[in-house]
């Protein structure tokens, strides 16, 4: 039985092509994403280290308090900059996740129409393979009776 061939593979390879690195795309901004996640808990964490006025009972001076709040004031800015460049991040992730969808949509459009005409052609082929066998039959029976009958 021959083998089938798809008339579009090349077009097929290249929505492959285009779904991967859209995959990729989406995996990079989402890694971009974690990756400030953990910058805003971590400045977070450190914000929060620096939280009150005293330590095991004592009070803290009033020089110290003064420069905990402007380090917790420059965290609480750098934890709104990060916020937003998240923000921004995963607007672009969104998009990205979008052409990824539509990559993959097409691709799968292309992978369904290969499956279905592969089912046909080999069912073709099939069909066809029955038929020779069938007028082989008939004709072995018609040699076999041609031959006893005289």
């Amino acid at each position: 039985m021959k083998r089938y061939s798809f008339r579009l593979e090349r077009l097929l390879q290249l929505r492959r092509h285009e779904e991967r690195r859209w995959e990729i795309r989406l995996a990079e901004i989402t890694g971009a994403c974690v990756r400030l996640e953990n910058h805003i808990r971590r400045l977070q964490g450190e914000k929060d280290k620096y939280a009150g006025f005293c330590e095991g009972g004592e009070l803290y001076p009033i020089s110290e308090i003064l420069v905990r709040e402007g380090f917790r004031g420059r965290l609480d800015s750098e934890i709104e900059e990060t916020g937003e460049e998240l923000g921004l991040a995963r607007r672009k992730r969104e998009e990205v996740n979008r052409a990824y969808l539509d990559a993959s949509r097409a691709r799968k459009v292309l992978d369904k129409l290969k499956e279905r005409r592969a089912g046909e052609y080999y069912e073709e082929q099939r069909r066809q393979e029955r038929k020779i066998m069938d007028e082989t039959a008939v004709s072995r029976m018609v040699f076999a009776d041609g031959e006893g009958g005289e």
